[in-house]
């Protein structure tokens, strides 16, 4: 919230006792309307001036103590500077208004200046508590933002480190594959180092990309699971049927690949075990699963690609990714967001 809109707490602060004051002159029979009018005129000029008085204190000291931590000292130096001066301008008020209406001027009694002095401290602390609450209010959405902000770079940075440990360990049994295919089967080498190529050019291209479409993801994975079964052969089975509309959709670039990554590698493979991959769209949601034949592992997973696939959706402030685990079956459920936002 802008500055700016605050002064309407000031406004809103300083009719409520014009009204008052309004209230009070109606039944009073020693003025015309003529000077009731001016009268009133009068007061509405010098409370907006208190009001006024105590918002640009209260704004000074917060653009010196702006953040939450000084909300104590904000708070004492406002009151320490606000309620003399506004004792003082109160009190030249009284004395101002009592000579307009004929009145004895206001005696300077301590009954009298305590009066006032509490009057003023009513008004600082009424106007100060509204300018702090708006403060707070922005400092704590300023703190949301820079935590977003955090998040998605930290993202991010883990973002880059998992391409980077996908790239050398990936390259390498890639590699492996190759050598072995090159005098055996020259042909489907040659098939090999293109779909490898393309894996790699995608692999470049979506370091840029926060979002792909889902057709894009889907040709990168067949190349990606083109190399794996050229590794695993038939103990790698993966079955993808997503239509045609849903092809433009999107989803944060290689999506796919880590959670195709994961299952490779917390699940046996192998040609008397087989895994089986199924990639289809049901309730408007891409629904990637495999069956569970979990391997023993040395270290426990810490399951970093799942959770970096969930914090960027929510980055992207799109509903949040459900994972099911039924026991026979791991079942991962992606929004797909649309190639153009509902309006």
């Amino acid at each position: 919230m802008k500055k700016k809109y605050r002064w309407l707490f000031v406004l809103a602060g300083a009719v409520a006792f014009v009204m008052t004051n309004a209230f009070s002159l109606v039944g009073d029979d020693r003025f015309t309307p003529a000077e009731k009018a001016m009268l009133l005129g009068a007061v509405a000029v010098s409370i907006g001036a208190h009001f006024s008085l105590v918002f640009l204190v209260s704004l000074w000291m917060q653009k010196r103590y702006p953040e939450l931590k000084q909300t104590t000292r904000r708070i004492g130096q406002t009151l320490l500077f606000a309620v003399p001066l506004l004792t003082v301008l109160m009190g030249l008020t009284d004395a101002w208004q009592s000579t307009f209406r004929h009145e004895p001027a206001p005696v300077l009694a301590f009954a009298t200046l305590m009066a006032v002095f509490f009057q003023s401290c009513a008004i600082v602390i009424f106007i100060t508590g509204l300018s702090e609450a708006v403060h707070q209010y922005e400092q704590l959405l300023q703190l949301a933002h820079e935590k977003e902000e955090l998040m998605r770079l930290n993202l991010m940075a883990q973002y880059d480190s998992l391409k980077q440990q996908v790239n050398p360990h990936f390259l390498f049994n890639s590699l492996n594959s190759l050598s072995s295919l090159i005098s055996v089967n020259p042909p489907q080498a040659e098939k090999f180092v293109e779909e490898m190529s393309g894996v790699y050019r995608y692999l470049l291209q979506s370091s840029r990309e926060e979002l792909t479409t889902l057709g894009a993801e889907l040709d990168f994975l067949r190349s990606y699971l083109h190399l794996l079964k050229t590794r695993f052969g038939n103990a790698l089975q993966a079955n993808i049927e997503v239509p045609v509309q849903w092809l433009n959709h999107r989803i944060p670039p290689l999506t796919l690949q880590l959670l195709v990554e994961n299952a490779v590698k917390h699940n046996i493979v192998s040609s008397s075990q087989p895994l089986h991959l199924n990639i289809t769209v049901e309730n408007d949601r891409l629904r990637v699963s495999n069956n569970l034949q979990p391997k023993v592992l040395n270290l426990p997973s810490e399951k970093v690609g799942l959770a970096n696939i969930m914090a960027r959706y929510r980055l992207l402030h799109q509903p949040e990714v459900v994972v099911e685990n039924t026991g026979s079956q791991f079942v991962v459920q992606l929004p797909l967001i649309p190639s153009t936002p509902a309006s």
